[in-house]
């Protein structure tokens, strides 16, 4: 069965009154149903149009298989695209992004088609920004924002968006940004207040679900990490992994945890060693622990990664990252919510990036081939 958003508009308009979980509903009565645990797939590579030297990057993906990314020209501007269910194309540029040296780079793609992200100007400053699915921007910027700026991660069906920004001390805050345009700015509770040239990068919001619960991280005045999330209401709680080191803690700068409608959680930590561990934590706080089969012992090895590599989870509890083995190349996994972990390579990758999950097992995210030129990829479950 042929599904498109004009065949599936009823549904859309339930989403936004009722939640995610009548769409999952929904599409269970046409026959849609999950292959969360299906372990084999396929692996469509690809590329956005006028792709240079540096490549194509995405970095989201909605249920109904957009995917959203940026691509860099032969002149290293930086584009954002939208790559329909069709594999059709549209490339984009946010009014006022720098079209040479800045950036229009999306984050992420909701169910309804919106895409967050951020651009950056001639001034190198980052702005955020949603683009709705007809092309029509909004862009904003938090109060306060300055140094590197505004900088979104997620956003729900209700198009609240959260990420982080730096004040003009270069001080890393997180923020909500909510459906009526408004802000909650924040520290998180025992945040270090100094800047990344002393270590300290703050705090991250990297995911918001459909109930406005959230979650992120933190580096506290120690410059140890630690999980955490907030609450609808604006109250705060913090948590650690079993086994993270005293030294090293939960999670890291960029790395962003998984969350589902559900409340669950996935993520990383590190142990003594320095050696990466992939965690769950179910929405009643109760921890999985894993490692893929393959991923190194060693420090600096492990399911997982220091910074940049985040954690994405689905709503029947499938999860997908990153892992690196002995040798520190780079490869994808798929985590079942059986618990079965595969690999997940493009053929050709010498470095694998995952960067977003659906409710149907299908992963999109990119690879660097052996010239270090970048393509985007998505996996089909068979």
């Amino acid at each position: 069965m042929t599904t498109n958003h004009y065949t599936l508009a009823p549904l859309l308009a339930a989403v936004q009154r009722k939640g995610r979980l009548a769409l999952c509903l929904a599409l269970c009565m046409f026959g849609l149903g999950s292959p969360a645990n299906a372990q084999k797939f396929r692996i469509i590579s690809f590329d956005a149009p006028n792709a240079g030297p540096f490549g194509t990057q995405a970095t989201g993906i909605n249920s109904f298989g957009a995917v959203t990314g940026n691509v860099t020209d032969s002149n290293n501007g930086t584009h954002g695209f939208v790559r329909s269910p069709e594999g059709k194309f549209t490339n984009f540029d946010v009014p006022g992004a720098d079209p040479v040296v800045g950036c229009t780079c999306p984050s992420a793609i909701n169910d309804l088609g919106v895409v967050a992200g951020y651009y950056i100007d001639t001034n190198g400053l980052g702005h955020g920004f949603l683009r709705s699915p007809e092309g029509k921007y909004t862009t904003f910027d938090v109060p306060g924002a300055g140094g590197y700026g505004t900088t979104p991660i997620a956003l729900n069906l209700e198009r609240a968006v959260v990420g982080y920004y730096t004040d003009s001390n270069y001080l890393f805050h997180s923020f909500v940004r909510h459906p009526d345009g408004t802000f909650s700015a924040f520290l998180a509770p025992g945040q270090c207040e100094t800047n990344g040239s002393q270590g300290c990068y703050g705090s991250e919001i990297s995911n918001i679900n459909f109930v406005g619960l959230s979650v992120g991280n933190y580096m506290d005045n120690n410059l140890v990490q630690h999980g955490l999330i907030r609450r609808r209401d604006g109250t705060f709680a913090t948590f650690e992994a079993p086994g993270a080191g005293t030294s090293e803690g939960t999670g890291c700068p960029g790395c962003f945890e998984g969350l589902n409608q559900w409340g669950a959680i996935a993520g990383i930590y590190t142990d003594a060693n320095s050696v990466f561990h992939g965690f769950l934590r179910s929405p009643d706080g109760k921890f999985t622990t894993f490692d893929a089969p393959g991923a190194g012992t060693g420090g600096g090895q492990g399911t997982g990664c220091f910074s940049d590599c985040p954690v994405r989870l689905n709503d029947w509890g499938a999860i997908t990252g990153i892992y690196i083995d002995g040798n520190y190349v780079f490869h994808g996994y798929l985590r079942s919510p059986d618990g079965k972990i595969v690999t997940v390579d493009p053929a050709g990758s010498t470095f694998t990036f995952p960067d977003g999950i659906n409710d149907f097992g299908s992963i999109t995210g990119y690879y660097y081939d052996a010239n270090g030129v970048a393509h985007g990829f998505l996996t089909i479950p068979d």
